[in-house]
């Protein structure tokens, strides 16, 4: 029962991972898919700088608010269904704290899965940081605001939206055993870590042969 659970969380994850609003703004506001301009990314930078601040303020907000949707949807059948919750806190000996960030965890991985390679748009969708956000947010809410402030600092200061966004994502998993002290955990969130590193790759290059893109809060719409 408790494997049967958590592949419907998954299944479901995904599919409201998949809901990329990157291109589904595009599309529907624009008439447009954000895909085919600059960098081809279907995320918030690409949005803001093709089509300007409203609808990249859109984009990021239902990037964060699908994955927190899937968590309170994830949360919720345990809560209904106290005997699943007792199983897997016997069978992984995991204190009731943890294993609620396990659920978050597991809810979080799969729909930012779903924001990367989404099902709906030909698996092309884009890199999960407004998406990886919106989980550390529901999971716990004070390294969240560590990480928003530091990833604000580095953009304002270097207009690197990337770069901000790859040290957000080393620095995951080293607060998470500052404030939580969990292997386990731990590792789950260096998992986060890793495919963030991996969705930017390509950013990386550029940033190491000087040629990154800097952001430019200015932008205005494509014409």
């Amino acid at each position: 029962m408790l494997i049967l659970t958590f592949t419907v969380i998954a299944v479901l994850s995904y599919l409201l991972g998949s809901l990329n609003f990157g291109v589904i703004l595009s599309k529907r506001v624009e008439n447009d898919d954000v895909r085919n301009h600059g960098s081809g990314n279907a995320g918030t930078t690409n949005m803001l700088r093709n089509y300007g601040k409203g609808i990249a303020l859109l984009t990021i907000a239902g990037d964060m608010l699908k994955v927190i949707a899937a968590i309170f949807i994830a949360v919720k059948i345990f809560e209904y269904t106290p005997m699943l919750l007792s199983e897997m806190e016997t069978t992984s000996s995991l204190s009731s704290l943890d294993t609620d960030m396990f659920i978050k965890s597991f809810t979080g991985f799969f729909c930012v899965l779903g924001h990367i390679f989404p099902c709906y748009f030909k698996f092309k969708g884009g890199k999960g940081v407004a998406t990886s956000g919106g989980m550390v947010f529901a999971i716990d809410w004070r390294i969240a605001l560590i990480l928003l402030a530091v990833f604000i600092v580095i953009v304002a200061v270097t207009k690197y939206v990337s770069l901000g966004s790859i040290i957000m994502a080393l620095l995951y998993p080293v607060l998470i055993f500052i404030f939580h002290k969990s292997i386990m955990l731990t590792v789950i969130a260096a998992i986060f870590t890793l495919i963030v590193i991996i969705a930017h790759r390509s950013n990386i290059n550029k940033l190491i042969n000087h040629t990154e893109s800097k952001i430019n809060f200015k932008s205005k719409k494509k014409e």
